[in-house]
């Protein structure tokens, strides 16, 4: 019998209360996400207890070798926008790389429950057009959750609430990717862990364990473990790091600092700050779908409080300042591998370069805004890869259960793969490392105002900029409730 997803009343209620949101921090003396004994190359479930969610109660279903297809569109010449990489999607043969046979395997055990091939079509049409044009092959569709929120209105995607047998409380759907982007008890893109690129996307803190220690600072991890990891703690730190190394008298890339963070419009290291503290762009409105949700005055602490560190190029240096100044697009990574910088801002692409470092380097939270703050939060990229379902799929059980299926096994394969490639094998070698990384991963926050175009992004980045909400955000909020407004209104017309 069909199970339908839970009505969106019981997932929110089931968002409260699960541990996803991560209240409490990793145990410092948790393992290695791969247990010992288990199987790198993802051919058996990792053991790990964390990894223990029970297999979805799904029906004995046989679809005689039919196709089930991804489609993940490529990046068109005319157009800049990043569109949906189709890495995890699917594996052409083992080769003994542990995140490439995870999926491998992962898609073999798929095929042999439901009798199916799974197919991946990557092409630089809009899928949307397709669908529109009476496309019917397709089954999933894998694409930038930005440009997905840009054709919404084309009708060409489904509502995923209606389908069949997924459970997005689940914490391989990321739940809080539907309090973050759910309207109307409705959702039209999600992400699941059949992809990492969520994980890969999600901006963090790396710091150099040498600097640490020559000047005698608090482990962040320990800061961690004893709630105490604060945005005011966090530029205490920042703030004692930073002096003239070569003695010229000039405060040049050749010296010292505490922090290194990404600054640029939409994706500046403050809207990171700014989720991290517990504030969102937007919120549920029972009668309105969503409304601005903006906590203006806290903002505009938080901005005070950042500039006045980050602004302060004595002891911090933006990665655009770096480029307009000395024109070299590597000196902000280089800086911080060569040991010119307590702390750095990057992602998972920071990873597979510092692993050249010469010092060690930890990763860590961005921090909570104080101490009463139960989670931590992360911001993803609002361009990161999100799956739709085609309004043409033909069979949408078989949607529904491949899905599901398919995005609890990653759990179980993928994802410890992915922990054991990009943390043991990229020079992290604490385990306290792995706990971070799982803080991270499910603290992953995605934000209606974000995957739509509601133009609140753009003014929290300006706000930033001109150091005043008052003056940017609150000065535009008749326009972005409209934006919001409209928003809500294409959706709503898409019943």
């Amino acid at each position: 019998m069909k199970r339908s997803i839970l009505a969106a009343c019981g997932i929110l209620l089931a968002l409260t209360a699960m541990s996803c949101g991560s209240e409490q921090p990793a145990n410092p003396e948790q393992t290695s996400p791969l247990s010992p004994g288990s199987d790198p190359a993802g051919t058996e479930p990792a053991t790990d207890p964390k990894y223990d969610i029970p297999e979805p109660e799904l029906p004995a279903l046989d679809y005689g070798g039919a196709a089930f297809t991804f489609y993940s569109a490529g990046r068109a010449e005319n157009d800049e926008r990043m569109f949906a990489e189709p890495d995890y999607l699917i594996s052409e043969g083992l080769t003994a790389e542990p995140v490439n046979d995870a999926v491998f395997n992962r898609n073999l055990k798929v095929e042999e429950k439901f009798n199916l091939k799974i197919k991946l079509i990557i092409n630089e049409t809009r899928p949307d057009l397709l669908i529109l044009g009476g496309e019917t092959a397709l089954d999933i569709i894998a694409a930038d959750s930005c440009w997905l929120g840009d054709t919404m209105s084309s009708g060409a995607y489904l509502d995923i609430m209606n389908l069949p047998y997924v459970d997005l409380t689940a914490e391989y759907w990321c739940p809080l990717c539907v309090q973050g982007t759910i309207m109307d008890n409705k959702l039209y893109m999600m992400p699941s862990d059949i992809t990492m690129i969520p994980l890969a996307s999600t901006g963090y803190l790396y710091f150099n364990k040498r600097l640490l220690n020559e000047h005698d600072l608090e482990n962040p991890y320990d800061m961690v473990y004893n709630n105490t990891w604060t945005v005011d703690n966090f530029l205490s730190m920042v703030r004692m790091v930073h002096g003239d190394l070569n003695g010229d008298g000039e405060m040049t890339p050749d010296d010292l600092y505490g922090y290194l963070p990404l600054r640029g419009f939409r994706w500046g290291c403050f809207l990171q700050f700014f989720f991290g503290s517990g504030m969102t762009f937007t919120k549920v409105d029972p009668e309105e779908g969503r409304v601005l949700a903006v906590d203006e005055e806290k903002s505009q602490v938080l901005i005070t409080k950042l500039r006045e560190v980050l602004e302060d190029h004595t002891i911090c240096l933006d990665h655009v300042y770096l480029l307009n100044t000395y024109g070299d697009p590597d000196l902000f990574d280089n800086m911080f591998m060569e040991g010119h910088a307590l702390f750095a801002e990057s992602d998972m692409t920071g990873m597979d370069k510092y692993r050249e470092m010469e010092d060690d380097f930890g990763i860590v939270p961005n921090p909570k805004y104080d101490s009463t703050q139960e989670s931590y939060y992360h911001r993803v990229s609002p361009h990161v890869s999100m799956f739709a379902v085609p309004a043409t799929a033909t069979d949408l059980e078989k949607t529904g259960a491949v899905m599901e299926y398919m995005s609890w096994l990653s759990h179980y394969t993928v994802l410890p793969a992915y922990y054991e490639i990009t943390v043991k094998q990229k020079r992290v070698r604490d385990e306290d490392a792995v706990a971070m990384l799982d803080i991270i991963r499910t603290t992953m926050v995605f934000e209606f105002g974000d995957v739509y175009d509601t133009h609140v992004p753009n003014m929290m980045s300006d706000s930033y900029d001109s150091g005043s909400i008052a003056r940017t955000y609150s000065a535009s909020i008749k326009y972005l409730t409209k934006r919001v407004k409209n928003y809500v209104n294409m959706l709503r017309r898409l019943e």
